[in-house]
Protein backbone atom coordinates (compact mmCIF):
# COMPACT_ATOMS: atom_id res chain seq x y z
CA UNK A 1 0.00 0.00 0.00
CA UNK A 2 2.94 2.65 0.62
CA UNK A 3 3.65 5.12 2.46
CA UNK A 4 0.20 6.51 4.87
CA UNK A 5 0.17 9.95 6.57
CA UNK A 6 -3.00 9.60 8.09
CA UNK A 7 -5.58 6.84 9.69
CA UNK A 8 -8.87 7.82 9.68
CA UNK A 9 -10.90 4.34 11.30
CA UNK A 10 -14.87 4.09 11.43
CA UNK A 11 -16.35 2.06 14.21
CA UNK A 12 -19.16 -0.37 13.98
CA UNK A 13 -20.15 -4.02 13.55
CA UNK A 14 -19.76 -5.79 10.44
CA UNK A 15 -22.16 -7.93 8.68
CA UNK A 16 -25.75 -6.84 6.71
CA UNK A 17 -27.97 -6.43 9.65
CA UNK A 18 -25.63 -4.01 11.59
CA UNK A 19 -26.08 -1.59 8.72
CA UNK A 20 -28.24 1.31 9.29
CA UNK A 21 -28.00 0.36 12.91
CA UNK A 22 -27.20 3.59 15.48
CA UNK A 23 -23.93 1.59 16.72
CA UNK A 24 -22.56 1.81 13.14
CA UNK A 25 -22.41 5.50 12.76
CA UNK A 26 -18.80 5.40 12.42
CA UNK A 27 -18.98 2.89 9.64
CA UNK A 28 -21.50 5.13 7.87
CA UNK A 29 -18.85 8.19 7.79
CA UNK A 30 -16.49 6.17 6.29
CA UNK A 31 -18.93 4.74 3.52
CA UNK A 32 -19.73 8.63 2.56
CA UNK A 33 -16.32 9.26 2.48
CA UNK A 34 -15.04 6.41 0.27
CA UNK A 35 -18.20 7.67 -1.74
CA UNK A 36 -16.79 11.36 -2.44
CA UNK A 37 -13.55 10.51 -2.91
CA UNK A 38 -14.46 7.21 -4.96
CA UNK A 39 -12.61 4.54 -3.12
CA UNK A 40 -13.25 1.48 -2.96
CA UNK A 41 -12.85 -0.94 0.50
CA UNK A 42 -11.49 -3.71 0.24
CA UNK A 43 -11.02 -6.70 2.55
CA UNK A 44 -6.90 -5.85 3.20
CA UNK A 45 -6.90 -8.84 5.85
CA UNK A 46 -9.25 -10.65 8.69
CA UNK A 47 -9.38 -7.89 10.89
CA UNK A 48 -9.93 -4.92 8.17
CA UNK A 49 -11.07 -3.07 5.31
CA UNK A 50 -10.06 -0.26 3.85
CA UNK A 51 -8.92 2.01 1.05
CA UNK A 52 -6.76 4.56 0.15
CA UNK A 53 -7.70 8.47 -0.66
CA UNK A 54 -5.20 10.49 -2.26
CA UNK A 55 -5.60 13.98 -1.73
CA UNK A 56 -2.85 17.02 -2.58
CA UNK A 57 -0.04 15.12 -1.40
CA UNK A 58 -1.40 13.26 1.42
CA UNK A 59 -2.36 9.50 1.66
CA UNK A 60 -5.39 8.81 3.60
CA UNK A 61 -5.76 4.91 4.75
CA UNK A 62 -9.60 4.83 5.71
CA UNK A 63 -10.74 1.42 7.74
CA UNK A 64 -13.41 -0.16 9.09
CA UNK A 65 -12.28 -3.05 11.78
CA UNK A 66 -13.97 -6.47 10.95
CA UNK A 67 -13.72 -7.91 14.48
CA UNK A 68 -16.89 -6.71 15.76
CA UNK A 69 -17.32 -3.04 17.81
CA UNK A 70 -16.01 -4.47 21.12
CA UNK A 71 -12.21 -5.96 20.08
CA UNK A 72 -11.97 -2.72 17.38
CA UNK A 73 -8.47 -2.33 19.55
CA UNK A 74 -6.87 -5.29 17.73
CA UNK A 75 -7.64 -3.77 13.93
CA UNK A 76 -6.13 -0.44 15.35
CA UNK A 77 -3.41 -2.16 16.12
CA UNK A 78 -2.30 -3.78 13.68
CA UNK A 79 -2.39 -0.85 11.49
CA UNK A 80 -0.70 1.31 13.64
CA UNK A 81 2.44 -1.14 13.91
CA UNK A 82 2.06 -1.54 9.75
CA UNK A 83 2.30 2.18 9.11
CA UNK A 84 4.30 3.45 12.24
CA UNK A 85 1.73 6.85 12.51
CA UNK A 86 1.56 8.65 15.40
CA UNK A 87 -1.32 9.03 17.50
CA UNK A 88 -2.16 12.59 16.19
CA UNK A 89 -2.42 10.94 12.69
CA UNK A 90 -5.17 8.81 13.21
CA UNK A 91 -8.95 9.90 14.28
CA UNK A 92 -11.53 7.53 14.97
CA UNK A 93 -15.22 8.20 14.21
CA UNK A 94 -17.65 6.89 16.94
CA UNK A 95 -21.17 7.01 17.90
CA UNK A 96 -22.09 8.60 20.74
CA UNK A 97 -25.26 8.31 23.26
CA UNK A 98 -24.29 11.11 25.77
CA UNK A 99 -24.37 14.00 22.21
CA UNK A 100 -28.23 14.55 20.42
CA UNK A 101 -28.87 12.84 17.74
CA UNK A 102 -26.92 14.97 14.59
CA UNK A 103 -24.44 16.67 15.92
CA UNK A 104 -20.93 16.31 15.61
CA UNK A 105 -18.19 16.60 18.30
CA UNK A 106 -14.21 16.35 17.22
CA UNK A 107 -12.06 16.07 19.89
CA UNK A 108 -8.14 15.58 19.97
CA UNK A 109 -8.15 13.01 22.84
CA UNK A 110 -10.49 11.98 26.13
CA UNK A 111 -12.31 8.58 27.48
CA UNK A 112 -14.17 5.80 26.09
CA UNK A 113 -17.24 7.56 27.63
CA UNK A 114 -18.46 4.27 28.04
CA UNK A 115 -18.20 3.21 24.50
CA UNK A 116 -16.88 -0.57 24.50
CA UNK A 117 -15.44 0.14 20.67
CA UNK A 118 -13.38 3.44 21.79
CA UNK A 119 -12.47 1.43 25.53
CA UNK A 120 -10.63 -1.26 22.94
CA UNK A 121 -8.47 0.61 21.17
CA UNK A 122 -7.60 3.05 23.98
CA UNK A 123 -6.54 0.62 26.12
CA UNK A 124 -4.21 -0.59 22.66
CA UNK A 125 -3.01 2.78 22.50
CA UNK A 126 -4.17 5.56 25.21
CA UNK A 127 -6.21 8.38 25.18
CA UNK A 128 -4.23 10.87 22.96
CA UNK A 129 -6.42 9.59 19.90
CA UNK A 130 -8.23 12.22 17.89
CA UNK A 131 -12.05 11.31 17.54
CA UNK A 132 -15.46 12.55 15.90
CA UNK A 133 -18.19 11.66 17.67
CA UNK A 134 -21.83 11.66 15.95
CA UNK A 135 -24.55 12.12 17.90
CA UNK A 136 -27.17 9.20 17.97
CA UNK A 137 -28.94 10.41 21.06
CA UNK A 138 -30.36 8.87 24.05
CA UNK A 139 -32.08 5.72 24.24
CA UNK A 140 -35.81 6.54 25.85
CA UNK A 141 -36.63 5.81 29.14
CA UNK A 142 -37.42 1.73 29.18
CA UNK A 143 -35.19 1.31 26.58
CA UNK A 144 -31.56 -0.82 27.57
CA UNK A 145 -28.51 0.73 26.30
CA UNK A 146 -27.90 -2.56 23.65
CA UNK A 147 -31.15 -2.56 22.54
CA UNK A 148 -31.16 0.99 22.07
CA UNK A 149 -27.46 1.23 19.77
CA UNK A 150 -28.09 -2.10 18.02
CA UNK A 151 -31.55 -0.71 16.62
CA UNK A 152 -32.00 0.83 13.41
CA UNK A 153 -32.06 4.85 13.16
CA UNK A 154 -36.13 5.79 13.17
CA UNK A 155 -37.31 6.74 9.64
CA UNK A 156 -36.93 10.92 10.53
CA UNK A 157 -33.39 10.08 11.42
CA UNK A 158 -32.60 8.14 8.50
CA UNK A 159 -33.70 11.09 6.14
CA UNK A 160 -31.04 12.96 7.62
CA UNK A 161 -28.04 10.72 7.79
CA UNK A 162 -26.40 11.69 4.47
CA UNK A 163 -26.10 15.41 5.61
CA UNK A 164 -24.92 14.13 9.01
CA UNK A 165 -22.45 12.19 7.36
CA UNK A 166 -21.64 14.75 4.68
CA UNK A 167 -20.46 16.73 7.63
CA UNK A 168 -18.51 14.18 9.51
CA UNK A 169 -16.23 13.40 6.80
CA UNK A 170 -15.40 17.20 5.79
CA UNK A 171 -14.88 17.74 9.62
CA UNK A 172 -12.25 14.99 9.24
CA UNK A 173 -11.00 16.49 5.90
CA UNK A 174 -10.44 19.86 7.28
CA UNK A 175 -8.48 17.97 9.79
CA UNK A 176 -6.11 16.67 7.63
CA UNK A 177 -6.10 19.57 5.77
CA UNK A 178 -6.17 22.53 8.38
CA UNK A 179 -5.91 20.89 12.34
CA UNK A 180 -8.37 19.48 14.44
CA UNK A 181 -9.06 23.12 15.80
CA UNK A 182 -9.94 24.61 12.71
CA UNK A 183 -12.14 21.21 12.18
CA UNK A 184 -13.47 21.58 15.59
CA UNK A 185 -14.31 25.40 15.14
CA UNK A 186 -16.04 25.12 11.85
CA UNK A 187 -17.96 21.31 12.21
CA UNK A 188 -18.70 20.96 16.26
CA UNK A 189 -22.35 20.95 16.89
CA UNK A 190 -25.50 20.16 15.22
CA UNK A 191 -25.86 19.44 11.65
CA UNK A 192 -27.93 23.12 9.99
CA UNK A 193 -31.19 21.45 9.42
CA UNK A 194 -31.50 20.63 12.70
CA UNK A 195 -30.09 23.79 14.32
CA UNK A 196 -33.25 26.01 11.77
CA UNK A 197 -35.65 23.53 13.20
CA UNK A 198 -34.58 24.22 17.01
CA UNK A 199 -34.78 27.80 16.25
CA UNK A 200 -38.40 27.37 14.82
CA UNK A 201 -39.57 25.45 17.72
Amino acid sequence: MGRIDYLVVGLGNPGAKYILTRHNAGFLVLDHLAQLYKVRLKQKEKKFTGGVIQEGDYQILIAKPLTYMNLSGEAVKILLERYHLPLDRVIIISDDVALPFGSIKLKPKGSSGGHRGLASIIAQTGKALPRVRVGIGAPPIGVEMTEYVLGKFSTEEEKLLPEITLRAARAIMTWVEEGTEKAMSVYNGLVPSLRIEKKQR
